[in-house]
């Protein structure tokens, strides 16, 4: 797969032959498809874990127009359990899965290209998936 066959915002990063979470075939909705300030941004994954996860990190690595870095690390199991991805629990059985997380995107941030990772890894820093976003914020 090229990166356009996931759509015009995000493709995967790293190696995704080696990632613990495989999307099914448009198992990733991304909504709305351009993600504006001031409004929800929805990401939906379906899709198969090859193992069970216990732990890990959520380690976001984002620019906005190369200038403003944001660089972040957040336990993963608080973030499922946060209002953000609709408060599950580790542990995650391996077999098929469907995650789904809402954000709001500040009105304040400015409308300026951002680009970068986020990666979602396993108690055994394994890399669940890593989405590569690339995208002008309206």
């Amino acid at each position: 797969m090229t990166p356009n066959d996931y759509g015009d915002i995000w493709s995967l990063c790293e190696n995704p032959s080696s990632h613990l979470l495989v999307g099914y075939k448009d198992g990733v909705q991304i909504s709305p498809e351009i993600p504006k300030t001031g409004s929800d941004i929805h990401v939906q994954v379906q899709g198969i874990l090859s193992k069970d996860v216990t732990g890990g990190n959520v380690d976001i690595d984002l620019s906005i127009m190369s200038m403003i870095k944001i660089k972040k690390q957040f336990d993963l199991c608080d973030v499922l359990a946060s209002d953000i991805m609709g408060h599950k629990s580790c542990p995650l059985s391996a077999g098929d899965i469907s995650l789904d997380a809402t954000a709001w995107i500040p009105k304040e941030l400015p409308r300026l290209p951002l680009a970068g990772n986020i990666r979602i890894s396993d108690q055994e820093n394994n890399t669940l998936t890593c989405i590569h976003l690339n995208f002008k914020l309206e």
